[in-house]
């Protein structure tokens, strides 16, 4: 019995150790764009009225943001992630993009301070035909945060599914978006975060033809070498019950958390709801 015993300690006690090295490593390597890849943390609202888990309360956000400035992260521009990735240049160390989809005037109001503050870069994809409508960034709200270091791109025409659309359609969608912001912006608009993340070969063709150099998805991950530059994974940030862990765990555990959400998707597609509804997700 006591042999018993020791057996499972010391088979329990190799489990603890392998594990506290594994997320150890993944802590330490995602400093390191060439080995971990670039995180590119995926915001939608920022406001203190919208409750939902795409809207991220402003005290938040800015734990975040401080998280980010204290601990020696570089914020990044699209450019210069396209440069790393295709071209091969090099980035700083603690290289991180931040995103925000859909063009929310919350962002103007609430984040834009924040990320001054701290002196960060960042880029939110505007949906075409919402410029100036209720809720989202007029024309001269969206010069402003370009002037402030935060660039506007693409989240297409009408926030449609284009996975649902033939070429022709998908098209129609990004290049209509694109006209539309660089007669706002006067820019090159070069770069498209696929509504809800969805995307397909149709898709990424059309992107493609249009002359777009990335596409975005909400697939979670980092942005490596050597990935499809039309569909590059992010970490979305969702407020939940402890955002600032969610966030810090997503940041330095991207591997860890796209594989949970991975395996919990494949339970789902393979008829197990009930285990799937059991993984952990972060």
């Amino acid at each position: 019995m006591k042999r018993k015993i020791k057996y499972w300690c010391t088979v329990v006690g190799i489990f603890i150790l392998g594990a506290a090295m594994y997320i150890g490593g993944c802590w330490w390597t995602a400093s390191y764009s060439t080995i971990a890849g670039v995180p590119i943390l995926n915001y939608h609202q920022v406001n203190d009225v919208n409750y939902s888990p795409l809207t991220m309360q402003v005290p938040h956000f800015e734990q975040q943001m401080a998280y980010l400035h204290d601990n020696g992260y570089h914020t990044i521009t699209l450019d210069e992630l396209y440069a790393f990735l295709e071209e091969g240049k090099a980035l700083p160390d603690k290289a991180v993009a931040i995103t925000f989809d859909d063009g929310y005037q919350d962002n103007y109001k609430n984040a834009l301070p924040i990320l001054k503050k701290y002196g960060m870069k960042a880029t939110v994809f505007m949906i075409g035909d919402s410029v100036g409508a209720p809720r989202f960034m007029t024309a001269d709200e969206l010069r402003t945060m370009q002037q402030n270091g935060i660039d506007v791109e693409s989240h297409t025409y009408s926030h449609k599914d284009l996975t649902k659309m033939d070429q022709a359609n998908v098209e129609s969608e990004l290049m209509r978006s694109r006209l539309i912001l660089e007669d706002v912006l006067h820019k090159p608009v070069c770069y498209v975060a696929y509504p809800c993340g969805f995307y397909n070969d149709t898709v990424l063709k059309a992107t493609k033809d249009t002359g777009y150099r990335l596409g975005l998805t909400v697939t979670t991950g980092n942005a490596r070498r050597g990935d499809n530059p039309l569909a590059l994974q992010r970490l979305a940030v969702f407020e939940g019950d402890d955002p600032f862990l969610s966030m810090r765990i997503r940041l330095h555990m991207a591997d860890l958390v796209g594989s949970m959400w991975k395996l919990r998707d494949a339970l789902r597609d393979h008829g197990y709801v009930e285990i799937a509804s059991k993984v952990p997700l972060i």
